[in-house]
């Protein structure tokens, strides 16, 4: 019963209480004015009015003590959820302080935790069926990730302790949530609310017995006051449940508009895609040597390369390439990455093995354009990956930019005061369809300029020729995109 009540709105709640009172008050007074014959009539005018305001008071004191309490606990469930949405947007803040995976994974897991609890926890606070015996388990791995966190200087050490204390009242708020969640008024409360209100309207219809018009007048404005109080104290007596319950507005609010959430995910994935790329390309300018060493020997290994390109992604960005559930859209994407890698380097392996070649022509710039398109042939429907260049400087035909690209390269990167390292971010179209696009610019180091420095136009050691770049110059773009839906 007292969960469909809870269950009504606002208007039929006080449909349902005033109808019951005014009910109870016909009742009240036909009962009495039955009674009121003979000697039961001589004794009923016996009744002092003197005793109205005794009675009356104490019924007010019932209310006030009924009302105080559900009025305190509607404020401390409020309080609880400005306290948990308080702490969990400063970890979203914070988490801005540790750029990459760490930011990454602290709004990632913050997130969830929030729509855990808007659909999942919130109905049972408003049924009264939350328990503290569910562990948070995405704050408490939260928690787990800022403590794996390395700050690099002063600033990200406050921010870890910061962020440490933030998780700790937002899971301390949590518990005070569901704790007040459990309150309402006991019955045992209720049943004395409704006998003195009882109480209070015989002794009315009593007084007035010989004015049964007047009793009528008296007993209608009382109970209209004690259907007042009794609907006050309904519509709060449960702080998640009922029409006038704490929401779970302020939380949502924390989570970023689904357009920017949708971004920020991207973003996310593009980097990680682009930083194994990179660092995978560097291993194999690092093995030069050992590839182009002649002999039969295994010189470089698939299985070696990934090791040492996670290692080399750790070194870049501060943090470890995250393992992630391969059901979820990045990690079949960073699994994809990692499988282009080892095909590669499986079908380079007799190459690379070959006993009887010096220099094996399997360039970083080979090694990194075989992994986009390989990447590209298995995800193609869902991401993007490609090197590319300024037109004039590209030697591989399928490598030249798309209008977007060439545009960014043209109108920014090349152009005078832009910021080296700078990447661009848009949405723009690929392949006829929406797409979340990232270039990155990359700079001509010196191991680059044996194949496109000095002298232009001299034949370099793969057969090409050289563009005469100079140290520093633009000399290529890592482009990545994820279709938008």
């Amino acid at each position: 019963m007292s969960q469909w009540l809870h269950s009504l709105s606002l208007g039929y709640l006080a449909l349902v209480v005033f109808a019951a009172t005014y009910l109870l008050t016909a009742l009240i007074y036909l009962v009495v004015m039955a009674l009121a014959v003979g000697e039961r009539a001589r004794a009923f005018k016996a009744v002092s009015p003197g005793m109205l305001p005794p009675v009356g008071i104490v019924f007010g004191l019932f209310v006030a003590f009924v009302a105080a309490q559900v009025w305190a606990d509607h404020d401390r469930a409020s309080g609880a959820v400005n306290r948990e949405a308080s702490a969990l947007s400063t970890v979203m803040y914070l988490a801005a302080s540790f750029p990459g995976y760490g930011e990454m994974r602290l709004r990632e897991l913050t997130q969830r935790h929030i729509r855990e609890v808007v659909n999942d926890e919130w109905p049972k606070l408003m049924q009264n069926r939350a328990s503290l015996r569910v562990t948070p388990h995405a704050l408490a791995e939260a928690r787990q990730v800022t403590l794996s966190l390395k700050p690099q200087s002063e600033g990200q050490i406050a921010a870890q302790r910061e962020l440490l204390a933030a998780l700790q009242d937002a899971i301390e708020a949590r518990r005070q949530r569901i704790i007040v969640s459990h309150a309402q008024v006991h019955s045992v409360k209720w049943i004395c609310l409704v006998l003195q209100a009882a109480c209070t309207l015989v002794a009315i219809a009593m007084v007035h017995i010989d004015n049964r018009r007047g009793s009528a007048v008296a007993l209608t404005i009382f109970s209209t006051g004690v259907a007042v109080a009794i609907f006050l104290v309904a519509a709060h007596d449960r702080p998640f449940g009922g029409p006038i319950a704490v929401k779970s507005d302020l939380l949502t609010q924390v989570l970023p508009e689904e357009l920017d959430s949708e971004r920020e995910f991207d973003h996310t994935i593009a980097l990680h895609l682009t930083g194994l790329l990179r660092a995978a390309r560097e291993v194999i300018s690092d093995r030069q040597d050992a590839i182009n060493q002649r002999g039969n020997k295994e010189g470089l290994t698939a299985r070696q390369v990934i090791e040492q390109a996670q290692a080399g992604y750790a070194r870049a960005t501060g943090y470890p390439l995250p393992v992630l559930d391969p059901a979820s859209a990045e990690g079949k994407l960073l699994q994809a990455e990692l499988e282009a890698i080892r095909e590669v380097m499986d079908e380079a392996q007799p190459l690379i093995n070959d006993p009887d070649r010096g220099f094996k022509g399997f360039i970083p710039a080979v090694f990194a354009y075989r992994v986009a398109d390989r990447f590209s042939q298995k995800v193609g429907d869902v991401a993007y990956l490609k090197l590319t260049a300024p037109a004039e400087r590209v030697r591989r035909q399928t490598n030249r930019p798309d209008v977007w690209e060439d545009h960014v390269i043209k109108a920014k990167f090349q152009a005078p005061g832009w910021e080296q390292g700078r990447f661009v971010a848009e949405d723009a179209a690929l392949n006829g369809r929406r797409a979340y696009r990232l270039l990155i610019p990359e700079y001509y180091a010196a191991s680059c300029l044996d194949c496109h420095g000095e002298p232009k136009g001299a034949t370099d050691i793969t057969g090409g020729k050289k563009e005469g770049a100079r140290l520093g110059e633009l000399g290529g773009s890592i482009s990545v995109a994820l279709y938008l839906k």
